[in-house]
């Protein structure tokens, strides 16, 4: 994953884990050092969001081009660099029924027993013309659960505030992710959220009665 800093594993700490972690673990178990490069990069070429927009403007260009027969280069700058090949081997397991197995989101449905069954949650599944059948994982180590766990709840968290404006739930869901873990910061955070996208957040910003100082 070229978006993804690759601060080494401490080889230690992997045979301690005993689980294969992914790109994304590293926001959570090497904090420090993904902080430090995260910043170097804003420095340097502005924040992700920022190099995402630009690529993509590039490629709005390129898309222009009727004489366009390739995949453009630019693609591999977005992050996923071989998205476009997983979704046409995903379309190709459907249609063909080949019941091959394929990394998707799915509604949990008691495949993690710590989440609600309407969770959704990103697993391998075997892929069919029935559509997909996630494979089961539980029992699953403790302290991985407990990661799943509180993930979710600030994703569940967000969801809730979105959806009824409701600043209260706002804060929680940032004091609840295990990267903010302080009420302060998150109380911090959510202050400067809502400031810089007042005019996308209206039912959080406009609720002036139940803001949060």
């Amino acid at each position: 994953m070229k978006n993804i800093f690759e601060e080494p594993w401490d080889p230690d700490f992997l045979n301690a884990l005993g689980v294969i972690p992914c790109p994304y673990h590293r926001y959570y178990y090497q904090t420090e050092a993904m902080l430090a490069e995260e910043k170097l990069s804003f420095k340097e070429k502005g924040s992700r969001a920022t190099q995402v927009m630009e690529t993509e403007a590039a490629l709005f260009e390129l898309y222009k081009q009727a004489s366009l027969d390739s995949k453009p280069k630019e693609l591999e700058e977005r992050g996923g660099a071989y998205y476009s090949d997983a979704s046409l081997n995903l379309v190709d397991a459907i249609y063909n029924n080949r019941n091959d197995i394929h990394v998707v989101n799915v509604a949990n449905a008691g495949v993690i027993s710590v989440l609600p069954d309407d969770a959704v949650i990103e697993c391998s599944a075997v892929i069919g013309n029935n559509g997909a059948t996630p494979i089961a994982v539980d029992p699953l180590p403790h302290f991985v659960e407990s990661l799943i766990a509180r993930v979710k709840s600030y994703e569940m968290l967000t969801v809730e505030a979105a959806v009824h404006g409701d600043k209260e739930k706002a804060l929680l869901a940032l004091a609840t992710h295990p990267l903010v873990g302080d009420i302060q910061i998150a109380k911090s955070l959510l202050g400067d959220l809502l400031e810089q996208n007042k005019d996308y957040l209206h039912s959080l910003y406009h609720n002036r009665e139940r803001r949060i100082e």
